[in-house]
């Protein structure tokens, strides 16, 4: 058994005993507020629970129908804590507003007393415990438990100051306090429930993506990082990579780069996965043009001429399109063609899918635009 699933029965054999002795202790007293506060206990033991079965379920190695884990059971589990809170706290508060209406007058009891104030120092414990191992075992579902548990400590010693008050003569205390340990409750449940969803969600984790950001754009051989995102629970972390690389970069360099990137596992043992996506990119050097005789853009191929522009040098030149009216493979024919003239890039407005094809298998990109200036044109590349 691991240090995570051990703090989640101790928690529960814990707040099973505080649950049992405040609920009777609250019954015999007429306290509404020591029975909200038992209430509150027995949320705890239904959050602890749900809690040590995220756990144990997100332990569970990947496979075929999970092949990025089961960490999502954590959240889950977050998720119905923040349920269970909420609910508990609408009952608190019922239950109060029916004492205040009633004039229900609670009894002051020293062992009521004592009960609430053991009920403090307990819960204070478990909370420093259940937040000191989450931290140590980077629980996010533990940590929302120990955050529980601290609100108890509040709840409990509100409690105290709430008899205190009755044995003053202010019976209403009672359940006022009730109901200010409701919206505490009712705050911490809401809170829960948001960090639950964000993991959900798959909300990316920004702070954590921009360190690995500055750790990937130190690796010599990327042109550029275009898209880092994080998301997952905080033991538990799917990193997600697209970079480019120059078409200069060799295979060889590219698996460099990779091993380099699926190192950061070493640095950050949180990391479950990482998905690299790399993009190679091409050098625009020459671009071709289809123009007619006065050199306006036509945007198609079966232009009688191709305007030919080197993206470098500025320099421009016009060839002519022998192949215009081919009645058969024209578009290989035009590949041909644009190829031996060292073309990286050709603009049109239209294109069949075979002729396209053919221009690809030649390593031409394809660009679409209705309307074309050469002046257009950046010298320094598109």
């Amino acid at each position: 058994m691991d240090e995570a699933e051990r703090v989640g029965r101790v928690s529960v054999t814990a707040n099973v005993f505080l649950t049992l002795i405040k609920g009777i202790t609250g019954i015999s007293a007429g306290s509404t507020a020591l029975i909200a506060d038992a209430l509150h206990s027995l949320v705890d033991v239904l959050g602890s629970a749900l809690v040590w079965i995220g756990i144990r379920i997100a332990q569970k190695p990947p496979d075929e129908a999970h092949p990025y884990g089961h960490f999502k059971a954590e959240s889950l589990a977050e998720l119905g804590v923040g349920l269970i809170i909420i609910l508990t706290s609408i009952s608190i508060v019922v239950d109060a507003v029916n004492s205040l209406i009633s004039g229900e007058k609670p009894k002051f009891e020293l062992y009521a007393l004592a009960v609430a104030i053991i009920s403090a120092l307990s819960n204070e414990v478990l909370a420093r415990y259940k937040i000191a191992v989450g931290m140590r075992t980077k629980s996010s579902s533990l940590i929302a438990e120990g955050k529980h548990s601290r609100t108890d400590v509040i709840s409990s010693l509100s409690v105290v100051l709430g008899l205190i008050l009755v044995y003053f003569g202010y019976w209403w205390a009672d359940a006022v306090v009730a109901i200010a340990i409701s919206v505490i409750i009712l705050q911490m449940g809401g809170e829960i429930i948001k960090n639950a969803i964000d993991v959900l969600m798959d909300r990316v984790d920004e702070e954590f993506s921009m360190r690995i950001r500055r750790i990937i754009e130190g690796i010599e051989g990327i042109k550029s990082v275009d898209f880092v995102a994080v998301r997952g629970t905080w033991r538990s972390r799917i990193v997600e990579v697209h970079i480019t690389v120059s078409s200069e970069v060799g295979t060889e360099r590219i698996n460099e780069i990779m091993e380099k990137i699926e190192r950061l596992k070493d640095s950050f043992p949180e990391i479950i996965r990482i998905i690299p996506v790399v993009r190679v990119s091409r050098e625009i050097r020459r671009i071709a043009v289809p123009v007619d005789e006065n050199d306006n853009y036509v945007g198609d191929l079966n232009a009688k001429f191709f305007k030919v522009i080197d993206v470098k040098s500025g320099k421009c030149w016009k060839i002519r399109n022998e192949f215009w009216n081919a009645q058969k493979m024209k578009g290989y024919l035009i590949a041909e063609l644009l190829s031996k003239n060292g073309v990286d890039l050709i603009v049109v407005k239209r294109i069949g899918e075979g002729a396209k094809n053919h221009l690809k298998g030649k390593g031409i990109i394809v660009k679409f635009a209705e309307e074309f200036d050469l002046k257009d044109v950046r010298l320094n590349g598109t």
